[in-house]
């Protein structure tokens, strides 16, 4: 019987799942959320998770594959807040905080407290159309039409915290640990290898999964993308950013 795995099912994965290289898995894909509250339930045998959540409970049943995930060292494109008012003006604004997010939204909590004094999370909340801004991640975000203020979440990472900022890491069963996590790290070398060699077929993929959706990106601004998504860290920069974000993530 095969283990399951969830993983992310934006086209910031793609390069994870490209060589289709993970015998012995039951791969399916979902949002940030939907695998962050299966993996609280203790569900899947290994899934990518909010890295900022998984101190709310994974970690009771589940540890973190080193290395491998999603991160990124500066600007990184589908993490942002579009805003039509300057965000020192934020305690006052509407916002829209798109319920796909774990680890974004209380990121950029953390980061507008610190820099702007404003709590993100006590703003009036108001739909996507209304609002005067919105905290969009993933595939959405990429598409999205700019506004006269925008934030980057990794730009913003970069220069307030000086650390790679983790999106999404690689949370696996500690009961099934020493069967799925080398079958794991295997299937993501084999993928990140493939991508390494052909970046063009993994930006194919990707504007025809934006196209599906009903999604309109250019291949310029996918190949910029990819080239600021980070997919591992060396083992002490990990730790580093890892350990900041379990200190910090209550804050």
């Amino acid at each position: 019987m095969p283990f399951s795995l969830g993983k992310v099912s934006y086209v910031n994965a793609l390069p994870l799942f490209c060589a289709g290289g993970f015998d012995g898995f039951d791969v399916f894909s979902e949002p940030p959320s939907s695998l962050n509250a299966r993996v609280a339930r203790a569900e899947p045998a290994a899934a990518m998770i909010s890295r900022w959540v998984y101190e709310d409970g994974a970690d009771a049943h589940y540890g973190v594959l080193p290395e491998y995930g999603i991160f990124g060292d500066g600007e990184i494109m589908s993490v942002k807040i579009f805003s039509k008012v300057p965000f020192e003006d934020f305690p006052k604004a509407s916002i829209f905080i798109t319920p796909e997010t774990g680890t974004s939204s209380r990121a950029f909590a953390f980061l507008f407290r610190k820099k702007y004094g404003a709590d993100i999370f006590s703003m009036p909340r108001a739909a996507l159309e209304s609002a005067d801004a919105a905290l969009l991640i993933g595939d959405e975000a990429l598409a999205f039409p700019p506004r006269e203020f925008c934030a980057d979440l990794g730009e913003m990472w970069r220069a307030e915290v000086g650390l790679p900022m983790m999106y999404s890491v690689f949370a696996v069963r500690r009961d099934m640990e020493g069967e799925v996590a080398p079958m794991l790290r295997a299937g993501i070398e084999k993928s990140l290898a493939a991508f390494e060699a052909d970046p063009g077929a993994v930006v194919d993929s990707a504007l025809r999964v934006l196209e599906r959706a009903g999604r309109r990106c250019s291949r310029a601004v996918l190949e910029k993308y990819y080239s600021r998504l980070k997919y591992s860290l060396p083992p002490e920069t990990f730790k580093k950013a890892f350990d900041f974000v379990a200190a910090h993530a209550g804050a």
